[in-house]
């Protein structure tokens, strides 16, 4: 099952008892081969060529559902999504990774595989007699052994966009949702300690959601994803969706950044840090996936320099410019960034910390 589109990875989840785990990883296999046949090299028509990689891991994984009655949010955790993240990072395009506990339980006298220096990971460079499907069974929910697949959604009916129920109910066609629009993305980054438990996950983003909706909702922001992934525990935040356009949206993006910081750094247990960041454009807003397992995101190059800056400037709220201009506030309450290189972004425009009024001005 898609589990979770986050950017561009694909989280894939298959859920088998113990028993079932090696010919399930051979099943996973053959999966991953079938898709790089499939979608391993492909030209864009702007010229980009998207080329795929894959991670492969396995073993015990939890379910976490956090939210109220009106939003809902899945998130697995556990070793084995450390582990999907390490292989699919080691992968180069068109690779098969598994990780070391997925090596050590598949039918290795199926594979060909190469060790990876200094790792315990091994890159499959072929494989025999893999079997084309599985036999057909129900597999209880209780169980909670499976094999991931990261790719560099929800249940169908679950969707974080309220403003999205009444339509979904009336069986409005998916694309009616999508479009381009402009909109203020904001992304939060919380540093989680080193071995916190799967309770104290729960209970950390559980109380994390609720604080931010009670700071976002004011100013017409809504929570669009959550993700336990690559990144950690990441949640991304939208301004302008469809019927929740503000004037002034810069400042009501600012003013939540830097009141979900202080909430967060001073209220929330079991994190090291805080890292927030604010940019605004044009994105596409829409439905994304399969009509069978898709959500409502948005995407854009913003959107990807928020992802962006939330990583490289960690522990502060940091801005684009164009968000630092439209807002009109005076210049101190910014402080001009030093600049980083970051992935896909050869020379960005200059970016700035928002410090908000302080003490001292």
């Amino acid at each position: 099952d898609v589990f979770k589109f986050a950017g561009d990875a694909v989280l894939v989840l298959w859920r088998a008892p113990p028993r079932e785990l090696a010919k399930t990883i051979s099943l996973v296999l053959q999966c991953s081969r079938q898709i790089q046949r499939k979608c391993g090299n492909r030209d864009t028509h702007v010229g980009q060529k998207i080329q795929l990689k894959i991670g492969i891991s396995a073993g015990p994984m939890d379910l976490l559902v956090v939210g109220d009655r009106r939003r809902q949010y899945f998130l697995i955790c556990g070793e084995a999504l450390d582990e999907v993240c390490e292989a699919e990072e080691l992968a180069n395009a068109g690779e098969v990774i598994l990780s070391a506990t997925s090596w050590e339980l598949c039918e290795q006298h199926r594979l060909r595989t190469r060790r990876l220096a200094g790792k315990r990971a091994v890159k499959v460079g072929g494989w025999h007699g893999l079997p084309v499907a599985m036999p057909s069974r129900r597999v209880s929910p209780g169980y909670r052994h499976g094999t991931d697949v990261l790719a560099r959604t929800p249940r169908p009916g679950w969707w974080s966009h309220p403003a999205l129920v009444f339509q979904l109910d009336d069986r409005v066609p998916l694309d009616l949702f999508s479009e381009l629009r402009p909109v203020t993305s904001l992304f939060v980054q919380l540093h989680l300690t080193a071995g916190i438990s799967t309770v104290d996950i729960r209970t950390l983003i559980h109380d994390a959601s609720r604080m931010m909706l009670e700071i976002l909702c004011p100013h017409k922001g809504e929570i669009n994803k959550i993700v336990l992934f690559d990144k950690g525990c990441m949640f991304l935040c939208v301004f302008g969706l469809s019927g929740e356009k503000l004037p002034y949206e810069s400042i009501h993006a600012l003013q939540s950044a830097i009141q979900i910081f202080n909430s967060c750094s001073t209220m929330l247990l079991e994190i090291e840090a805080v890292s927030v960041a604010v940019t605004s454009g044009m994105a596409f807003c829409g439905v994304t996936g399969h009509p069978l397992r898709h959500e409502y995101t948005v995407i854009g190059q913003k959107v990807n320099l928020a992802a962006r800056m939330m990583v490289h400037y960690p522990g502060l709220v940091s801005c684009d410019a164009v968000t630092y201009a439209s807002s009109r506030l005076p210049p101190y309450y910014f402080k001009e960034l030093l600049e980083k290189k970051m992935k896909g972004l050869s020379h960005p425009a200059t970016l700035y910390q928002y410090v908000g009024i302080t003490e001292k001005r």
